[in-house]
């Protein structure tokens, strides 16, 4: 099972090395969810690879030679169903395609994918591009909302597109960084950056019916994020907020699969993870953690915590610092 690793991974296959093919094959199988990778006709194949991640975030900066990338329907498989992928095209050009979307990438370019979805990349000839994965719940938007986006390119030449692109290229230059102390508060930094972007692309693009419904959801999700710790926080005031119904506000949830207080509490649970493994929070109480995000009763955080992320506060706290 693929999962975010805490080292710094390389891989360098070049056609002097032994069986190259055979053995990017198999560093990208641990790398990312299960992929097949078919070189183009006309070359040597060649590829290098550096990857670091915290618990949330897994950069890697890839290079290789011309090569089909797949994600085939029978290799989705239940584990893989939890990550996305952002990625930054820094030279080269190929194509992305997924769910019947299909881009081009050039230099610049930031396109966001989906791991429980089929999708092919092909690059024609040399390529580098750096790589994001995250889970889906790390996110500042319910995944309903957020896959609307997937297979689209997504807007880079300034503000927060610019940004990002910035932060994730730095990051891949300075891998270790991830690993350390901050790697946490590197990877929210990151996170943050994606969630920001996701949302500018509902805004102001057109004025269809299920562009407004998403731009709504958008700028929802905004209010909950800016209001999290508040106690008043609630389906209730969150509509008065957007004069629209409580019934209005249910059902522009729906199609997220998450109900409105559902999403609030696992926000909430998600931040208050977040923070049991912050150094900079170390001396401060699960207790008081929790209460800082709403939860006042310790037995009910710990009973949430536990039931989304199978373990309880205490043992999170320990095991990142393992």
């Amino acid at each position: 099972m693929v999962s975010l690793r805490n080292t710094v991974s390389t891989l360098a296959c070049d056609p002097g090395s032994v069986s190259p093919l055979a053995r990017w094959r198999e560093g990208m199988q641990q790398a990312f969810p299960l992929l097949r990778i078919v070189p183009i006709a006309g070359g040597e194949f060649r590829g290098g690879f550096r990857s670091a991640g915290s618990s949330e975030l897994q950069i890697s900066d890839i290079v290789g030679s011309a090569q089909v990338v797949e994600r085939r329907p029978a290799a989705v498989t239940e584990r893989d169903l939890d990550f996305y992928k952002i990625s930054i095209q820094i030279s080269g050009t190929g194509t992305m395609t997924q769910a019947s979307r299909e881009i081009p990438l050039t230099r610049g370019t930031i396109a966001m994918y989906d791991t429980s979805k089929a999708y092919t990349l092909q690059f024609d000839g040399d390529y580098h591009f750096v790589v994001a994965m995250f889970p889906k719940n790390a996110l500042d938007l319910p995944s309903g909302l957020a896959s609307e986006l997937t297979a689209l390119p997504i807007a880079d030449g300034a503000g927060v597109g610019s940004l990002l692109s910035t932060f994730m290229l730095s990051l891949a230059g300075n891998l270790e960084l991830l690993t350390g102390p901050s790697g946490g508060r590197l990877a929210r930094t990151g996170l943050d950056l994606v969630s920001t972007l996701a949302a500018a692309q509902f805004d102001g693009v057109s004025t269809s019916a299920s562009a407004e419904r998403s731009a709504l959801m958008a700028r929802i999700c905004r209010h909950v994020n800016t209001y999290l710790r508040e106690d008043h926080l609630s389906p209730r005031t969150i509509a008065a907020e957007h004069f629209i119904s409580l019934r209005q506000l249910h059902s522009l949830f729906q199609p997220t699969g998450v109900g409105v207080s559902q999403w609030i509490k696992r926000r909430r649970l998600q931040e208050s993870r977040r923070d049991l493994c912050d150094p900079v929070l170390a001396e401060r109480t699960i207790n008081s953690i929790g209460a800082s995000w709403g939860f006042h009763d310790p037995g009910y955080f710990s009973r949430s915590f536990k039931e989304v992320y199978g373990m309880t506060p205490g043992n999170w706290r320990a095991a990142s610092k393992s």
